[in-house]
């Protein structure tokens, strides 16, 4: 036999963890307000900043890679030139030996083979990104050490072009950046002293060059990651936003289909889903039955103890539905005042019978004091049943209505009872 399901409301609308959102938009917004000087986030945010943007830095490694590899070795050219004592030298190491691994390693990096490269932290990549530089610059150093040519000094500017290769084509992290940037430094100043040829009114000049290069391609390179973080810190305040006006919409959603005051389903929504739930149960000839509870003398009992008491019965009868009629597979509703009302499919004209009558009995059994009613000294209800086997010819308003024939019956004939009607 086919159980329909219709959950009853919860108290409060799916929530997406409000507290957590709102502390994160205050840390956001404080962080947009005072800025990053250090390049640095709370632990956890930075950790989100970094794999956020993980995939878009091993493209551009590995594209920048493909790119730097192929001017590195145009670089011949000035080997060639500037250094011709050190060319098969420089040819060796930049075609033979750097190439080859660079290649490879971009290769296996690109096809992602390697689990350690294809599963890369930041930390891999930025590594990955300031070892390359490194590499290159030390065969440059080499390359310089080894050649007696009167113009290897002038070719010292070449620690310009990989520094500015690391900060700004590459564009390692700030700190990255910095580190590469003073083993740069110290690879070009020990190179300059380590050069007997070396003239001494040059040192001070390249050494300057040097030296202004790191720091203006640092300047940018701290203006590029600054721009990134807030913009990163930008869409998070807007995800956020989203979260809050999503949390916002579900709340308002619910709130439109659900009784304040009881925690059910209020009319409204009880009707727009027992068109759903007939179309389903007519095309598939299922037993169905309307249920209609009314408190007795209800306005009575709100009259002699006051609304507060009376909301606080109603809220009590409704938890008798809930306990009752919970996982029968019904849709329970506020109807309006004192009345409610549940659809329930599935069920055989006598098991809907007894499943109204325990709803009579536990309502009775709560025992809530009523010195007004005419009925008996305890609050009560009569319930009006109505079912049928569903069919599509019929109509579920003709249920409905003999539903609330037989709530009329069970009132005229003394209350606290159950009548029941069916077609």
């Amino acid at each position: 036999m086919r159980t329909l399901t219709a959950p009853l409301p919860q108290d409060a609308a799916p929530d997406l963890d409000p507290q957590r959102d709102t502390a994160r938009t205050v840390m956001i917004d404080g962080l947009l307000q005072r800025g990053f000087p250090l390049m640095m986030f709370p632990r956890e945010l930075e950790r989100e900043f970094q794999f956020a943007g993980l995939p878009a830095r091993r493209a551009h490694i590995l594209k920048s890679g493909f790119i730097s590899l192929l001017i590195f070795n145009v670089f011949l050219v000035a080997d060639y030139l500037m250094l011709p004592d050190v060319f098969n030298l420089a040819l060796t190491l930049r075609l033979l030996v750097f190439t080859p691994i660079a290649l490879l390693f971009l290769l296996t990096f690109q096809q992602g083979r390697v689990r350690v490269l294809a599963d890369a932290s930041p930390l891999v990549l930025e590594s990955i990104a300031m070892v390359s530089g490194l590499s290159a610059a030390a065969v440059l150093a080499f390359i310089l050490a080894s050649s007696n040519s009167p113009l290897a000094y002038l070719y010292h500017i070449g620690f310009m072009v990989v520094i500015t290769y690391g900060n700004i084509v590459q564009r390692m992290r700030f700190w990255y950046a910095v580190a590469f940037s003073l083993a740069l430094i110290t690879l070009h100043v020990g190179g300059v002293y380590a050069l007997p040829s070396f003239p001494e009114r040059m040192v001070l000049p390249l050494v300057s060059m040097v030296l202004a290069s790191a720091a203006f391609t640092l300047t940018a390179n701290y203006a590029l990651e600054n721009d990134e973080r807030r913009r990163f810190l930008l869409t998070e305040r807007e995800r956020g936003l989203i979260r809050s006006l999503t949390q916002t919409q579900v709340r308002l959603r619910e709130l439109s289909r659900v009784d304040e005051l009881t925690g059910l389903y209020n009319r409204r929504h009880f009707e727009a889903s027992m068109q759903t739930l007939w179309q389903r149960v007519s095309f598939g000839r299922i037993p169905m039955a309307i249920l209609m509870i009314d408190v007795d003398h209800f306005k009575k009992f709100n009259d002699h103890y006051g609304h507060p008491a009376g909301d606080a019965c109603l809220r009590q009868v409704c938890q008798v539905l809930k306990q009752t009629l919970s996982g029968q597979g019904v849709i329970v509703a506020r109807y309006g005042g004192e009345e409610f009302i549940a659809a329930i499919p599935n069920l055989d004209e006598a098991a809907t019978l007894a499943l109204a009558e325990q709803v009579r009995a536990n309502v009775e059994r709560c025992q809530i004091l009523h010195e007004r009613s005419s009925t008996s000294s305890v609050v009560t209800v009569s319930l009006g049943l109505a079912w049928c086997e569903a069919r599509p010819e019929m109509k579920v308003e003709h249920l409905l209505a003999l539903a609330d024939g037989a709530l009329y019956d069970a009132k005229h004939q003394g209350r606290n009872r159950v009548c029941s009607q069916s077609t």
